[in-house]
């Protein structure tokens, strides 16, 4: 049986069923049942996922549609790997093959308007009729076979929209498969064809989705300061739009983390704070305890900021996105909290330090002294003292290495402008093939 933790993370289930749609709800609850420590939670995450897979219906009829059979099979494997008991969750392989039943009957009868369609060779009705076909194996949880038929559709497209449509469902599947370098690759094809679009509300909320997706992309590759810089690019026409993808509160969560491990104080000021210069607060107002989390920061009131930020790691760590992160993530926000409390001082008390972050001043010893390593920090340590001493650059040294630089730098231009001299004296120029006038001498001459 799965470990049971002492403190069980709190996972707002019915929050993800109101915040998120499609794939997006049952990948994140399969995320916390494969990562999660509790196995009370790892429970819950698997009877929520349960439901969401079989209780999809049709919009219309209201009668069972085809679900994501690749994800349940998923979730059979993750609640066998966990030893959660199959009475408890109650995975059955009667479901699976039904919904695989009505999936071939689905798709041969899309499969057979698309021979129909390619008699006509009509460009508009194809291009719907592989929308279909991939909307179907997206469904399926077939990530790969709708990436070709949406692919496909780029052949039938006859407009920008159709372009920006098309780029948006690769980008969609592409985050879900891991490959992040076709994100960048179509986000910015979707942005060239929005240039050729007359600016509205549609138009605005596409390319909050590219940015939203792009900066996503960045922070799974680990890309924290290209993510923080996409996220607060953010416009708050996304809305509820992206769903399927992330919702408005991860826009806050994921922009304000990357932006406190990247960006400097004139930059949270500027993109993330101000209301003048930056979308991105907006997003701060749907995430109280994240927008108190960068007033602490900036404010420099680090006690409250980390206070903050380690109640809600465990959750995070159970984030889809942000778990296999959160840890270079939290190291890089203390690092420049550090080296922001630290550089205005010539000389700071370590004991007084350590109660700024609450810790002993011998872990914030340990911690300058691996920043000094690093040469995060000119400074030297007086362990006697338990102070830290900045070490101030010697204006002398730095007035001659300016002038050595500038020496330098006159001495390769007077070199280059008597080379020309040279040249030109010489009449060892480049002219026009067809001007005859004057006969051209080689540099072997």
């Amino acid at each position: 049986m799965a470990a049971t933790s002492s403190t069980a993370p709190a996972i707002d289930f019915d929050g993800i069923f109101s915040q998120y749609t499609g794939n997006a709800i049952v990948d994140r609850l399969l995320y916390v049942a494969d990562h999660a420590r509790d196995v009370g939670v790892v429970t819950e995450a698997l009877r929520h996922a349960k439901r969401a897979l079989e209780g999809r219906v049709d919009a219309f009829s209201l009668k069972p549609t085809t679900s994501n059979g690749c994800a349940y099979e998923r979730a059979m494997a993750i609640a066998k790997k966990r030893e959660v008991d199959a009475s408890v969750v109650g995975f059955t392989k009667a479901w699976l093959e039904e919904n695989a039943r009505r999936a071939d009957g689905e798709l041969d009868k899309l499969e057979t308007g698309l021979t129909d369609l390619l008699t006509e060779r009509v460009k508009e009705n194809l291009r719907m009729q592989y929308v279909e076909l991939g909307d179907h194996y997206y469904d399926r949880g077939e990530l790969k076979k709708a990436l070709e038929c949406y692919m496909r559709t780029r052949d039938y497209c006859s407009t920008p929209k159709h372009v920006v449509f098309m780029c948006l469902s690769v980008v969609s599947v592409s985050l879900e498969m891991g490959n992040f370098a076709h994100v960048n690759v179509h986000a910015n094809k979707a942005t060239a064809a929005l240039q050729n679009m007359d600016e509205d509300a549609s138009v605005r909320t596409d390319q909050a989705k590219l940015a939203c997706a792009c900066g996503i992309a960045a922070l799974r590759m680990g890309r924290f300061r290209e993510a923080a810089i996409k996220f607060t690019e953010i416009n708050v026409e996304i809305g509820t739009h992206y769903a399927n993808v992330c919702a408005a509160r991860d826009v806050a969560t994921y922009g304000t983390l990357c932006a406190l491990a990247s960006f400097n104080r004139e930059e949270l000021r500027d993109l993330v704070l101000n209301n003048q210069k930056g979308a991105f607060r907006a997003h701060l107002e749907t995430a109280s305890d994240i927008r108190e989390v960068v007033n602490d920061f900036y404010n420099s009131k680090y006690t409250s900021c980390f206070a903050t930020l380690d109640g809600m790691r465990e959750a995070l760590t159970l984030d889809i996105h942000l778990g296999a992160h959160i840890d270079a993530l939290y190291k890089r926000i203390r690092d420049r909290a550090l080296i922001q409390y630290v550089e205005p001082y010539v000389t700071v008390d370590l004991c007084v330090m350590a109660q700024a972050f609450n810790t002993t001043a011998e872990k914030v010893q340990d911690e300058l002294a691996r920043l000094i390593e690093e040469d995060k920090i000119r400074a030297k340590i007086d362990a006697s003292e338990c102070t830290l001493h900045a070490l101030k650059e010697n204006p002398r040294v730095k007035v001659v290495e300016q002038v050595i630089a500038d020496g330098e730098r006159f001495e390769t231009e007077t070199r280059a402008a008597l080379l020309k001299m040279s040249l030109l004296k010489n009449d060892v120029v480049s002219r026009p093939e067809h001007d005859g006038a004057r006969s051209h001498r080689s540099l072997d001459e």
